[in-house]
Protein backbone atom coordinates (compact mmCIF):
# COMPACT_ATOMS: atom_id res chain seq x y z
CA UNK A 1 0.00 0.00 0.00
CA UNK A 2 2.79 2.39 0.92
CA UNK A 3 4.57 1.51 -2.33
CA UNK A 4 1.48 2.43 -4.39
CA UNK A 5 1.11 5.75 -2.60
CA UNK A 6 4.79 6.50 -3.16
CA UNK A 7 4.49 5.72 -6.88
CA UNK A 8 1.38 7.88 -7.14
CA UNK A 9 3.17 10.74 -5.38
CA UNK A 10 6.20 10.43 -7.71
CA UNK A 11 3.89 10.38 -10.74
CA UNK A 12 2.18 13.60 -9.62
CA UNK A 13 5.52 15.26 -8.96
CA UNK A 14 6.70 14.32 -12.47
CA UNK A 15 3.46 15.60 -14.01
CA UNK A 16 3.75 18.89 -12.12
CA UNK A 17 7.35 19.30 -13.29
CA UNK A 18 6.38 18.58 -16.91
CA UNK A 19 3.47 21.04 -16.68
CA UNK A 20 5.77 23.69 -15.19
CA UNK A 21 8.31 23.20 -17.98
CA UNK A 22 5.58 23.45 -20.63
CA UNK A 23 4.15 26.61 -19.06
CA UNK A 24 7.63 28.16 -18.83
CA UNK A 25 8.47 27.25 -22.45
CA UNK A 26 5.07 28.48 -23.64
CA UNK A 27 5.48 31.79 -21.83
CA UNK A 28 8.94 32.33 -23.30
CA UNK A 29 7.69 31.45 -26.80
CA UNK A 30 4.73 33.80 -26.39
CA UNK A 31 6.99 36.75 -25.55
CA UNK A 32 9.59 35.88 -28.21
CA UNK A 33 6.86 35.64 -30.85
CA UNK A 34 6.13 39.33 -30.36
CA UNK A 35 2.78 41.01 -30.79
CA UNK A 36 0.49 41.75 -33.71
CA UNK A 37 0.05 45.43 -34.68
CA UNK A 38 -2.57 47.32 -32.67
CA UNK A 39 -3.85 50.85 -32.18
CA UNK A 40 -2.25 53.54 -34.35
CA UNK A 41 0.19 51.05 -35.83
CA UNK A 42 -2.65 48.76 -36.94
CA UNK A 43 -4.45 51.71 -38.54
CA UNK A 44 -1.33 52.52 -40.53
CA UNK A 45 -1.03 48.87 -41.57
CA UNK A 46 -4.64 48.90 -42.80
CA UNK A 47 -4.01 52.12 -44.72
CA UNK A 48 -1.17 50.57 -46.75
CA UNK A 49 -2.04 49.98 -50.43
CA UNK A 50 -0.26 46.62 -50.06
CA UNK A 51 -2.57 45.40 -47.27
CA UNK A 52 -5.73 43.68 -48.52
CA UNK A 53 -8.20 41.24 -46.99
CA UNK A 54 -6.38 41.27 -43.67
CA UNK A 55 -2.91 40.47 -45.04
CA UNK A 56 0.04 42.15 -46.74
CA UNK A 57 0.45 41.07 -50.35
CA UNK A 58 3.18 41.12 -52.96
CA UNK A 59 2.90 43.20 -56.11
CA UNK A 60 2.98 40.05 -58.24
CA UNK A 61 0.98 36.93 -57.48
CA UNK A 62 3.10 34.78 -55.16
CA UNK A 63 2.65 31.22 -53.95
CA UNK A 64 4.55 30.30 -50.81
CA UNK A 65 4.80 26.55 -51.50
CA UNK A 66 5.39 25.94 -55.20
CA UNK A 67 6.43 22.29 -55.47
CA UNK A 68 4.27 19.25 -56.10
CA UNK A 69 4.62 18.18 -52.47
CA UNK A 70 2.26 19.16 -49.70
CA UNK A 71 3.53 21.52 -47.01
CA UNK A 72 3.77 18.59 -44.58
CA UNK A 73 5.79 16.49 -47.09
CA UNK A 74 8.12 19.41 -47.81
CA UNK A 75 8.77 19.91 -44.10
CA UNK A 76 9.26 16.17 -43.60
CA UNK A 77 11.85 16.07 -46.40
CA UNK A 78 13.62 19.08 -44.93
CA UNK A 79 13.72 17.66 -41.41
CA UNK A 80 14.46 14.02 -42.18
CA UNK A 81 15.76 13.82 -45.75
CA UNK A 82 18.67 16.24 -45.58
CA UNK A 83 21.42 16.39 -48.15
CA UNK A 84 24.46 14.86 -46.46
CA UNK A 85 26.37 18.05 -47.31
CA UNK A 86 23.67 20.36 -45.90
CA UNK A 87 25.87 21.10 -42.88
CA UNK A 88 29.68 21.44 -42.89
CA UNK A 89 31.51 18.73 -40.98
CA UNK A 90 34.39 21.00 -39.96
CA UNK A 91 34.51 24.45 -38.41
CA UNK A 92 34.34 27.22 -41.01
CA UNK A 93 37.18 29.76 -41.23
CA UNK A 94 36.11 33.13 -39.82
CA UNK A 95 37.66 36.42 -38.70
CA UNK A 96 36.81 38.10 -35.40
CA UNK A 97 36.96 41.87 -35.97
CA UNK A 98 36.80 44.06 -32.86
CA UNK A 99 33.80 46.15 -33.94
CA UNK A 100 33.52 48.04 -30.67
CA UNK A 101 36.92 49.66 -31.19
CA UNK A 102 36.64 50.54 -34.87
CA UNK A 103 37.11 54.25 -35.55
CA UNK A 104 33.79 55.76 -36.65
CA UNK A 105 35.58 57.43 -39.56
CA UNK A 106 36.40 54.06 -41.08
CA UNK A 107 34.19 53.09 -44.03
CA UNK A 108 33.41 49.39 -43.93
CA UNK A 109 30.95 46.55 -44.31
CA UNK A 110 31.11 43.42 -42.19
CA UNK A 111 29.07 40.28 -42.73
CA UNK A 112 28.42 38.47 -39.44
CA UNK A 113 26.87 35.33 -40.91
CA UNK A 114 23.50 34.50 -42.47
CA UNK A 115 21.69 37.87 -42.89
CA UNK A 116 23.38 39.90 -40.15
CA UNK A 117 25.34 42.78 -41.65
CA UNK A 118 27.13 45.75 -40.05
CA UNK A 119 27.74 48.86 -42.16
CA UNK A 120 29.67 51.94 -41.08
CA UNK A 121 29.31 54.89 -43.46
CA UNK A 122 29.95 58.61 -42.96
CA UNK A 123 30.23 58.14 -39.21
CA UNK A 124 26.91 56.28 -38.86
CA UNK A 125 26.53 52.66 -37.83
CA UNK A 126 23.85 50.41 -39.36
CA UNK A 127 23.02 46.86 -38.29
CA UNK A 128 20.76 44.59 -40.35
CA UNK A 129 18.74 41.61 -39.09
CA UNK A 130 20.92 40.68 -36.09
CA UNK A 131 20.59 37.05 -35.04
CA UNK A 132 23.48 36.56 -32.62
CA UNK A 133 22.05 34.77 -29.57
CA UNK A 134 19.38 32.31 -30.80
CA UNK A 135 17.05 32.54 -27.86
CA UNK A 136 14.16 30.11 -27.36
CA UNK A 137 12.45 28.95 -29.57
CA UNK A 138 14.87 29.99 -32.36
CA UNK A 139 17.46 27.61 -30.94
CA UNK A 140 15.09 24.70 -31.66
CA UNK A 141 14.88 25.66 -35.34
CA UNK A 142 18.47 26.61 -36.12
CA UNK A 143 21.95 25.57 -35.07
CA UNK A 144 24.92 27.74 -36.02
CA UNK A 145 27.68 25.93 -37.94
CA UNK A 146 30.92 25.20 -36.12
CA UNK A 147 33.13 28.27 -36.06
CA UNK A 148 30.43 30.72 -37.15
CA UNK A 149 29.15 31.86 -33.76
CA UNK A 150 32.02 34.26 -33.18
CA UNK A 151 29.88 37.31 -32.39
CA UNK A 152 27.36 37.88 -29.62
CA UNK A 153 25.33 40.96 -28.77
CA UNK A 154 28.11 42.01 -26.39
CA UNK A 155 30.38 42.60 -29.40
CA UNK A 156 28.05 45.20 -30.93
CA UNK A 157 28.83 48.90 -30.35
CA UNK A 158 26.27 51.70 -30.20
CA UNK A 159 24.08 51.44 -33.29
CA UNK A 160 22.54 54.47 -34.99
CA UNK A 161 20.08 52.49 -37.11
CA UNK A 162 18.95 48.91 -36.51
CA UNK A 163 17.17 47.71 -39.68
CA UNK A 164 14.84 44.69 -39.90
CA UNK A 165 13.75 43.40 -43.31
CA UNK A 166 11.00 41.08 -42.01
CA UNK A 167 9.94 39.21 -38.90
CA UNK A 168 10.99 35.61 -39.55
CA UNK A 169 12.93 33.94 -36.74
CA UNK A 170 16.21 33.87 -38.68
CA UNK A 171 16.03 37.68 -39.08
CA UNK A 172 14.41 38.84 -35.86
CA UNK A 173 15.69 37.14 -32.72
CA UNK A 174 14.05 38.24 -29.48
CA UNK A 175 17.05 37.51 -27.25
CA UNK A 176 19.43 39.48 -29.48
CA UNK A 177 17.03 42.41 -29.77
CA UNK A 178 16.53 42.58 -26.00
CA UNK A 179 20.28 42.59 -25.35
CA UNK A 180 20.86 45.39 -27.87
CA UNK A 181 18.12 47.67 -26.54
CA UNK A 182 20.28 50.18 -24.67
CA UNK A 183 22.70 50.55 -27.61
CA UNK A 184 20.17 51.28 -30.37
CA UNK A 185 19.30 54.87 -31.24
CA UNK A 186 16.76 54.11 -34.00
CA UNK A 187 14.85 51.07 -35.23
CA UNK A 188 13.85 50.92 -38.90
CA UNK A 189 11.55 48.06 -39.82
CA UNK A 190 8.97 46.94 -42.34
CA UNK A 191 5.45 48.14 -41.57
CA UNK A 192 3.93 46.49 -38.49
CA UNK A 193 7.12 44.96 -37.08
CA UNK A 194 7.61 47.92 -34.76
CA UNK A 195 4.91 46.43 -32.52
CA UNK A 196 7.39 43.72 -31.53
CA UNK A 197 9.99 46.27 -30.50
CA UNK A 198 7.52 48.25 -28.45
CA UNK A 199 6.31 45.02 -26.79
CA UNK A 200 9.92 44.13 -26.01
CA UNK A 201 10.60 47.43 -24.25
CA UNK A 202 11.88 49.79 -26.94
CA UNK A 203 10.85 53.44 -26.81
CA UNK A 204 8.07 54.03 -29.34
CA UNK A 205 9.68 57.35 -30.31
CA UNK A 206 12.71 55.64 -31.91
CA UNK A 207 10.74 53.07 -33.93
CA UNK A 208 10.19 53.86 -37.62
CA UNK A 209 7.78 51.49 -39.41
CA UNK A 210 8.28 51.71 -43.18
CA UNK A 211 6.03 50.91 -46.10
CA UNK A 212 7.54 50.36 -49.53
CA UNK A 213 8.96 53.62 -50.91
CA UNK A 214 8.92 55.33 -47.52
CA UNK A 215 12.12 57.14 -46.63
CA UNK A 216 13.86 58.27 -43.45
CA UNK A 217 16.38 61.09 -43.50
CA UNK A 218 19.54 60.24 -41.56
CA UNK A 219 21.21 63.63 -42.07
CA UNK A 220 21.76 66.18 -44.84
CA UNK A 221 23.72 63.63 -46.87
CA UNK A 222 22.06 60.27 -46.25
CA UNK A 223 18.56 58.79 -46.56
CA UNK A 224 17.26 55.28 -45.87
CA UNK A 225 14.67 53.99 -48.36
CA UNK A 226 12.41 50.97 -47.80
CA UNK A 227 11.95 49.20 -51.12
CA UNK A 228 9.91 46.34 -52.53
CA UNK A 229 10.63 42.68 -51.88
CA UNK A 230 8.79 39.47 -52.77
CA UNK A 231 8.44 37.41 -49.66
CA UNK A 232 6.05 36.81 -46.73
CA UNK A 233 6.07 37.16 -42.95
CA UNK A 234 4.84 35.53 -39.76
CA UNK A 235 6.08 34.20 -36.45
CA UNK A 236 3.40 32.55 -34.33
CA UNK A 237 0.23 34.62 -34.65
CA UNK A 238 -0.75 34.55 -38.31
CA UNK A 239 0.87 35.07 -41.69
CA UNK A 240 1.53 38.37 -43.50
CA UNK A 241 0.23 40.57 -40.66
CA UNK A 242 3.48 42.57 -40.82
CA UNK A 243 5.35 43.60 -43.98
CA UNK A 244 8.69 42.72 -45.60
CA UNK A 245 11.09 44.93 -47.54
CA UNK A 246 14.57 45.59 -48.90
CA UNK A 247 16.60 48.72 -48.08
CA UNK A 248 18.77 51.30 -49.76
CA UNK A 249 21.13 53.44 -47.70
CA UNK A 250 21.73 56.38 -50.02
CA UNK A 251 24.60 58.59 -48.93
CA UNK A 252 27.96 59.39 -50.43
CA UNK A 253 27.86 55.71 -51.31
CA UNK A 254 24.76 53.61 -51.98
CA UNK A 255 24.25 50.29 -50.18
CA UNK A 256 21.42 48.00 -51.28
CA UNK A 257 20.37 45.14 -48.97
CA UNK A 258 17.81 42.79 -50.49
CA UNK A 259 16.47 40.96 -47.45
CA UNK A 260 14.69 37.74 -48.46
CA UNK A 261 12.67 37.49 -51.63
CA UNK A 262 12.09 35.74 -54.92
CA UNK A 263 12.79 37.26 -58.31
CA UNK A 264 10.46 39.89 -59.80
CA UNK A 265 10.67 42.90 -62.10
CA UNK A 266 11.17 45.17 -59.07
CA UNK A 267 14.90 44.99 -59.76
CA UNK A 268 14.37 47.03 -62.95
CA UNK A 269 12.54 49.69 -60.94
CA UNK A 270 15.26 49.80 -58.30
CA UNK A 271 18.00 50.03 -60.95
CA UNK A 272 16.19 52.88 -62.67
CA UNK A 273 15.66 54.78 -59.43
CA UNK A 274 19.21 54.17 -58.16
CA UNK A 275 21.49 53.96 -61.21
CA UNK A 276 24.63 53.91 -59.05
CA UNK A 277 24.86 51.20 -56.38
CA UNK A 278 28.26 50.94 -54.73
CA UNK A 279 27.52 47.67 -52.97
CA UNK A 280 24.60 45.26 -53.38
CA UNK A 281 24.21 42.67 -50.60
CA UNK A 282 21.98 40.01 -52.09
CA UNK A 283 20.11 36.96 -50.85
CA UNK A 284 21.76 33.70 -51.88
CA UNK A 285 20.85 30.53 -50.03
CA UNK A 286 18.05 28.58 -48.32
CA UNK A 287 16.35 28.21 -51.71
CA UNK A 288 14.31 25.25 -52.96
CA UNK A 289 12.02 24.41 -55.84
CA UNK A 290 9.42 23.87 -53.11
CA UNK A 291 9.44 27.65 -52.40
CA UNK A 292 10.98 29.15 -55.54
CA UNK A 293 8.84 32.32 -55.59
CA UNK A 294 9.78 33.60 -52.13
CA UNK A 295 13.56 33.04 -52.27
CA UNK A 296 16.01 33.78 -55.06
CA UNK A 297 16.98 30.67 -57.01
CA UNK A 298 20.63 30.33 -58.14
CA UNK A 299 19.80 30.80 -61.81
CA UNK A 300 17.99 34.07 -60.99
CA UNK A 301 20.74 35.67 -58.91
CA UNK A 302 22.94 36.40 -61.92
CA UNK A 303 20.05 38.12 -63.68
CA UNK A 304 19.38 40.30 -60.62
CA UNK A 305 23.05 41.33 -60.50
CA UNK A 306 23.05 42.18 -64.20
CA UNK A 307 19.93 44.34 -63.82
CA UNK A 308 21.25 46.26 -60.80
CA UNK A 309 24.80 46.50 -62.18
CA UNK A 310 26.40 47.33 -58.81
CA UNK A 311 30.04 48.37 -58.53
CA UNK A 312 30.51 45.54 -56.02
CA UNK A 313 28.28 42.68 -54.92
CA UNK A 314 28.25 40.37 -51.87
CA UNK A 315 25.83 37.56 -51.18
CA UNK A 316 24.41 36.49 -47.84
CA UNK A 317 21.66 34.35 -46.25
CA UNK A 318 24.06 31.41 -46.25
CA UNK A 319 26.96 29.74 -44.42
CA UNK A 320 25.62 29.79 -40.85
CA UNK A 321 22.32 27.86 -40.65
CA UNK A 322 20.75 25.03 -42.63
CA UNK A 323 17.23 26.05 -43.64
CA UNK A 324 17.05 24.19 -46.96
CA UNK A 325 18.32 20.92 -48.41
CA UNK A 326 21.01 22.20 -50.78
CA UNK A 327 24.67 21.63 -49.89
CA UNK A 328 25.80 24.30 -47.44
CA UNK A 329 28.54 25.55 -49.81
CA UNK A 330 26.41 25.49 -52.97
CA UNK A 331 25.21 29.13 -52.91
CA UNK A 332 28.77 30.46 -52.69
CA UNK A 333 30.19 27.99 -55.19
CA UNK A 334 27.56 28.66 -57.84
CA UNK A 335 27.79 32.46 -57.72
CA UNK A 336 31.61 32.29 -57.52
CA UNK A 337 31.76 30.27 -60.74
CA UNK A 338 29.15 32.48 -62.40
CA UNK A 339 31.08 35.61 -61.43
CA UNK A 340 34.25 34.24 -63.02
CA UNK A 341 32.32 33.44 -66.19
CA UNK A 342 30.40 36.72 -66.41
CA UNK A 343 32.79 39.11 -64.72
CA UNK A 344 30.54 40.07 -61.83
CA UNK A 345 32.38 42.25 -59.26
CA UNK A 346 31.86 39.66 -56.52
CA UNK A 347 33.34 40.01 -53.03
CA UNK A 348 33.65 36.84 -50.95
CA UNK A 349 34.69 37.80 -47.41
CA UNK A 350 34.70 35.31 -44.59
CA UNK A 351 32.27 35.88 -41.75
CA UNK A 352 33.70 38.81 -39.76
CA UNK A 353 36.19 39.95 -42.41
CA UNK A 354 36.23 43.67 -43.17
CA UNK A 355 35.12 44.92 -46.58
CA UNK A 356 36.57 48.39 -47.21
CA UNK A 357 35.03 49.99 -50.28
CA UNK A 358 37.45 52.92 -50.35
CA UNK A 359 40.30 50.64 -51.40
CA UNK A 360 40.87 47.63 -53.62
CA UNK A 361 40.50 44.27 -51.91
CA UNK A 362 40.63 40.68 -53.01
CA UNK A 363 39.25 37.76 -51.02
CA UNK A 364 40.37 34.16 -51.25
CA UNK A 365 37.87 31.37 -51.75
CA UNK A 366 37.33 30.13 -48.17
CA UNK A 367 34.74 27.33 -48.60
CA UNK A 368 35.33 23.79 -49.86
CA UNK A 369 33.04 21.53 -51.82
CA UNK A 370 32.81 17.78 -51.22
CA UNK A 371 35.30 17.28 -54.09
CA UNK A 372 37.96 19.54 -52.60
Amino acid sequence: MKTKKRKRRVMWIVLVIIAAVLVFAGAKTWVAAGRLPRGERLERVKASPHYKDGHFQNTVETTTMTGDKSFVKSMWDFLFGKNKYATPKEALPTVKTDIRNIDRKEELVLWMGHSTVFIQHEGKRYLFDPVLELGFPSNLMMTAYKGTKIYTSDDIPEIDYLLITHDHWDHLDHKTIKKLKDRVKNVVCALGIGENFEYWGYDKAIIHDMDWNDSLKVDDHTTIYALESRHFSGRLFGSAKAFWCSYMIAGQKHFFVTGDGGYSDRFYDIAKRFPVIDLAIMENGQYSEDWNQIHTMPEQLGKEIEILNPKKVMTYHNSKFTLANHAWYEPMELIYNKAKEKGYPLLTPKIGEKVCLDRQQSFAKWWKTEKE
